[in-house]
């Protein structure tokens, strides 16, 4: 499955704080509950009732409630709840559409306000969005993007490709934010998405190009920020291990291995601004997981888990720790089997300007030998096992599914 961070509800901890942040996702959420609020409070002073009476003597108020409750909707669903005062509304908003449909004269049957149909359609996307229906509320979608104003794609899009991500439909999903970010290329959080897409399926190059866009985008105190410094920090390692054999390639594995660690200490340091807005520190996430893993293996019985079942993964993290710790803490190469670190051998016919080149091993790129001698006892002794690990390891979190 692919693995978003879910953002969490905005509480009177932020609300107090709301000054100290320029993130727009904030903002946008409490103008958003603002709209909500009075929307819900010209409701409650509706009747809950469809009688045609009722309907003409409230019109106003009907329609200036939903629209408030609309506008929320569409800046951001999580400021809203859905409640049976709200779909009663719909109900009451729908019947004085058809009556004034009914009691209009034939050549202006088909002439309504802009505001009826967008608000209308509105409504029952966020009811099937509500209700889950995603595949209902695709097609609704479609149809709003076909009927409404293009000022509203960006949003629209945004929504339908979260039902398509909701439904496991990745493809239409990513075709929708590539759509989105070309009409709208600050729309932040389709970059995230599309990178947590890709991680999952396996492709750590567009997930790599689409997590940096979006931190480069995004707002620090954004509440997918380290969670997405965590994945790339994960997938900077990978990346590392997959691209670099070979004496030449040692120093893009350093700095790459380097660089990881950098994301993995801003991913610390956004979680804890995180935990200063909201008071609680961010849900444990799969890509956090195995950055935990690779830089604080100490903690690692603290802050992970290993599913049962998953003997040979666990086996893998054991064997990329150890090697990563060893890189971070490197004074020198030395040798896998002896630790010398100067070359040597047997023959001496090594000049003394290849010294200090030690020997690479081949198929994983991650180990040194000073002698084709060592290399063959180390291969012996257990590198045979853990070459194929560090060559093709694939951290758990890219093919958890």
């Amino acid at each position: 499955m692919t693995e978003l961070v879910e953002a969490p509800v905005l509480n009177s901890r932020l609300r107090d704080k709301r000054k100290e942040t320029e993130d727009p996702e904030v903002a946008e959420y409490f103008k958003a509950k603002e709209l909500f609020t009075n929307g819900i409070n010209i409701a409650s002073k509706i009747p809950d009732d469809s009688n045609e009476e009722t309907l003409k003597a409230h019109e106003k108020e009907i329609r200036e409630s939903t629209k408030c409750l609309v506008e929320a909707f569409l800046l951001d669903e999580k400021a809203t709840e859905m409640s049976p005062r709200i779909m009663s509304l719909a109900q009451q908003y729908e019947k004085l559409l058809k009556l004034q449909y009914d009691y209009s004269p034939p050549e202006e049957a088909d002439t309504f306000e802009p505001e009826f149909t967008r608000e209308s359609l509105i409504l029952v996307i966020w009811l099937l969005f509500n209700g889950k229906q995603y595949q209902f509320c695709i097609q609704t979608l479609t149809i709003a993007l076909r009927q409404l104003d293009p000022s509203l794609h960006p949003r629209l899009l945004h929504l339908r490709a979260s039902c398509y991500l909701a439904a496991g439909e990745h493809k239409h999903c990513i075709k929708d934010l590539e759509r989105l970010v070309s009409i709208h290329p600050n729309f932040v959080d389709a970059y995230n998405i599309m990178g947590s897409i890709y991680r999952s399926q396996g492709d750590r190059m567009e997930a790599t190009r689409n997590f940096k866009i979006y931190i480069e985008k995004a707002n620090k105190d954004s509440t997918s920020y380290a969670p997405a410094l965590y994945a790339l920090s994960a997938l900077t390692i990978q990346n590392a291990n997959a691209t670099t054999i070979g004496n030449r390639k040692q120093v893009t594995q350093n700095l790459r291995t380097q660089q990881a660690l950098n994301y993995y200490v801003r991913a610390k340091e956004a979680e804890v601004r995180y935990n200063y807005l909201y008071g609680r520190t961010p849900e444990m996430t799969d890509a956090k997981r195995t950055a935990v893993a690779l830089f604080e293996p100490e903690h690692l019985k603290e802050s992970t888990k290993v599913e049962k079942g998953s003997k040979k993964e666990a086996e893998r993290l054991k064997i990329l720790q150890r090697f990563f710790a060893s890189s971070q803490n490197n004074q020198g190469k030395k040798c896998n089997s002896c630790s010398s670190q100067v070359r040597k051998d047997v023959n001496g016919e090594v000049g003394s300007e290849k010294k200090a080149q030690l020997l690479v091993c081949s198929g994983c790129g991650s180990v040194n030998y000073c002698s084709k001698e060592c290399q063959k006892n180390d291969w012996k002794n257990g590198h045979k096992q853990q070459c194929a690990l560090l060559k093709g390891a694939t951290l758990k979190g890219a093919n958890n599914k």
